[in-house]
């Protein structure tokens, strides 16, 4: 706008003829329109934010005078942490399999979360086959957020293991752009992804938010977090962050990533906003040359 006030004042300009006129103002509008276009065939839906837990924090939560508390409060701010970066444009929370207990919690942190715009579906084991299979032909339309419950841990959970036919599906899912957060069910489904990440049962108490797991969960504390035992730990978490240890062991309970897939977490060479100005800004500076000289020419 500002080249265009510029340009325009300046007096020599009404000495150039209205056709020349018009194609400068076509090719401005082109070149802008171009610039737009590039930048966004070139961004990619870089999002699949994902948080694995070591919790059964759906087993150790519970509502008081209307909000979440304790492991409740947590999912509530998994939740709340993971919606603003799915990209694909659904937004539902698919609550994967779980009854009774388990989807008592997962109920009541999705409300608690308060995500504008946003719905809860409660998919049964039995529709596993059909939902996943719609997943995966069509990603961005499925999209979302996946929840997984603490299988064993809880009343009306689900086993990792169920979730292991489904494994490319849910890696395929978060790499094109949308969530999952999952709690202590085994993780047997990630083990069936070839991933580096190991992970291993351990049973303690006590986990403490590292630097990044305050930022991602404000308002959550470590007391939260360890008002049960967990039942999960990991290693080999490779460059996945780390966002709770274990107060005890010192050992990884909960993992988080912003951005990529499962299996390309934080992925390297993703295109820069910078690089994109610069290209804009070249385009437009392209346009403005054009006009000047024909200002110049009509002096």
């Amino acid at each position: 706008m500002l080249w265009g006030i510029v340009l325009t004042s300046n007096p020599n300009w009404d000495n150039v003829p209205t056709i020349m006129k018009n194609t400068s103002h076509r090719l401005m509008a082109g070149l802008a329109a171009l610039g737009l276009a590039f930048v966004t065939s070139l961004t990619p839906a870089y999002a699949g934010p994902f948080i694995f837990a070591g919790t059964d924090a759906d087993d150790h939560g519970f509502v008081n005078a209307g909000g979440n508390q304790d492991g409740w409060l947590f999912m509530q701010k998994a939740l709340s942490n993971i919606a603003p970066g799915v990209t694909n444009g659904n937004t539902k929370v698919y609550i994967l399999g779980s009854t009774s207990s388990s989807l008592t919690a997962a109920t009541s942190a999705f409300t608690g979360a308060g995500l504008a715009g946003w719905t809860a579906e409660a998919v049964s084991t039995a529709n596993f086959a059909n939902f996943f299979g719609n997943v995966g032909a069509q990603q961005v339309g499925m999209g979302g957020i996946l929840m997984m419950d603490s299988g064993f841990n809880v009343s009306g959970g689900v086993d990792g293991s169920a979730f292991v036919p489904y494994a490319a599906t849910i890696n395929n899912f978060v790499g094109n752009g949308g969530g999952l957060f999952s709690q202590a069910n085994g993780y047997q489904w990630l083990g069936a992804l070839g991933l580096g990440v190991t992970v291993a049962d351990e049973f303690q108490t006590g986990i403490n938010l590292t630097a990044g797991g305050n930022a991602a969960f404000p308002g959550l504390n470590n007391g939260d977090l360890s008002s049960g035992p967990y039942h999960n730990r990991f290693t080999n978490v490779g460059s996945i962050p780390v966002l709770g240890i274990s107060s005890v062991t010192g050992n990884n309970i909960i993992l988080g990533s912003s951005g990529g897939s499962i299996t390309n977490p934080n992925p390297v060479g993703a295109p820069d906003g910078g690089s994109f100005l610069g290209i804009f800004l070249a385009l437009a500076g392209a346009a403005v040359a054009f006009r000047r000289q024909l200002t110049n020419r009509s002096a």
